[in-house]
């Protein structure tokens, strides 16, 4: 499997989550959440820094069907690579939009940040 394809593979899991079930403790449910993000954190650092041949295919994942997958990964562009200014419009704009239209604890996440990057 590719870098990508785990990439994809974990925010999936995470925007996706399996039925939460009694038995699963919500430590051990936000343990495995963790890790993943940290994962994916480190997979789009690995592909800034010695796949730079996969950046492109990271990069059309902003454009992913899932709204879950689009943000983190505009997320990761801005905060770990270094892409061209239209990469970095397009990751922004999908930020903003999460912001300006989430009325949820998610959206409001999404402002805060904003107004950190600015």
């Amino acid at each position: 499997m590719s870098l990508v394809q785990e990439y994809l593979s974990l925010v999936i899991d995470i925007v996706s989550p399996k039925e939460f079930s009694e038995k699963v403790y919500f430590a051990d449910f936000t343990k495995e959440h963790n890790r993943k993000v940290t994962r994916m954190r480190r997979i789009a650092e690995e592909i800034e820094l010695r796949y730079p041949e996969l950046k492109s295919e990271f990069c059309k994942m902003l454009s992913h069907e899932n709204a879950g997958v689009r943000i983190w990964v505009a997320h990761h562009i801005l905060e770990v690579m270094n892409c061209d200014k239209s990469i970095k419009k397009t990751a922004l704009r999908e930020i903003r939009y999460v912001a300006e239209t989430d009325k949820t604890a998610n959206g409001f996440g999404e402002k805060l940040w904003l107004k950190d990057w600015y």
